[in-house]
């Protein structure tokens, strides 16, 4: 019988990115802040934050985003009467 080998560690990132995520207009102020590894994606941030911060995913989400044409791009769960003017990448 052979002997399974053995299972080699997860890439350890060489990148992180810092994240400081304030909720305004709370008294007093809520805020966390996170490091995420450079390789995730826009969903694994947003279940990054979700976690961060207790939530339980209840609530839609978007970031906004500057592409390298200098537009801005829309990233999260599209609300289904969203403004034709403000359209939303699932991302």
């Amino acid at each position: 019988m052979a002997r399974p080998k053995p299972r080699k560690p997860p890439r350890k990132p060489k990148y992180a990115y810092r994240f400081l995520i304030v909720l305004p207009g709370t008294d007093p102020l809520v805020w966390r802040r996170i490091l995420v590894p450079e390789a995730y994606s826009f969903w694994d941030l947003h279940v990054a934050i979700q976690d961060a911060m207790g939530w339980t995913d209840a609530h839609l989400h978007e970031f906004e985003v500057v592409d390298p044409r200098g537009q801005l791009e829309r990233i999260g769960i599209p609300l289904d009467d969203l403004d034709d003017d403000r359209p939303c990448s699932a991302g």
